[in-house]
């Protein structure tokens, strides 16, 4: 019907990217061009927490994204974007980070490897492989989640927007110049996808793995100790 069930919520700047967590009980919203990363509680309508500060130079719209079960969030982000800064906006948020969604503290390495502003930004519905694009240094790059491995980079002109299919396999993504607009589709290459999966398998069997031994450790410090006495 439309009518306003929660909200406004009043942020501080020009809001580029809204994405509810897959519980829907979060709001993870990014501001400007990624000067600023928020997160919003839709029940009570207050914020939880929130990191960098607005620019007001204007607005980007790469996507964020809610990840490890709700537990942490991916976002393009500059971490130092002075207000009177005389240089291109273009030359910021040139780096993708994983954010503890609680703290929004840093999780891991970046994902470093473009050198302009970040336009697109695609994960796959597995988690297992990472892509985006940069309009400003004409590159499409995928990554391996886990492993934050640069797997491969492609030169593509003007790239804006991006996103992978349901199965990962191939690859949608628009360019945006004065006069031409266009939507392109190609395949992900298979080697590349495969990779990423293998690391992705890789990182969940090391988890499970130190899950078991925590579990393994403390029920056995908690049991009681049987001394024999000969």
């Amino acid at each position: 019907t439309g009518k306003l069930v929660a909200g406004p919520f009043k942020s501080v700047g020009w809001v580029g990217a809204v994405r509810f967590s897959p519980d829907s009980k979060k709001l993870a919203v990014q501001l400007d061009w990624g000067t600023c990363l928020e997160v919003w509680d839709v029940q009570s309508q207050k914020l939880d927490v929130r990191i960098g500060k607005a620019s007001r130079r204007g607005v980007a719209f790469s996507p964020i994204f809610w990840t490890n079960k709700n537990k942490t969030i991916i976002a393009t982000f500059e971490f130092s974007f002075p207000a009177d800064s005389p240089l291109d906006v273009f030359d910021y948020a040139k780096t993708i980070y994983e954010f503890d969604a609680v703290t929004l503290e840093t999780v891991g390495a970046p994902f470093e490897g473009h050198t302009k502003f970040i336009s697109g930004l695609a994960l796959s519905f597995d988690g297992a492989l990472l892509t985006s694009a940069s309009y400003s240094d004409n590159t499409i790059k995928l990554w391996a989640f886990e492993s934050r491995q640069l797997l491969a980079s492609f030169d593509v002109q003007d790239p804006v927007r991006l996103i992978l299919s349901s199965d990962s396999r191939e690859l949608a993504y628009t360019t945006s110049t004065k006069d031409d607009h266009k939507i392109c589709i190609c395949d992900t290459p298979p080697d590349i996808l495969a990779q990423a999966r293998t690391i992705a398998r890789k990182k969940s069997a090391r988890r499970d793995l130190l899950n078991v031994c925590i579990s393994f450790f403390f029920s056995s410090y908690n049991s009681p100790i049987t001394i024999i006495t000969v």
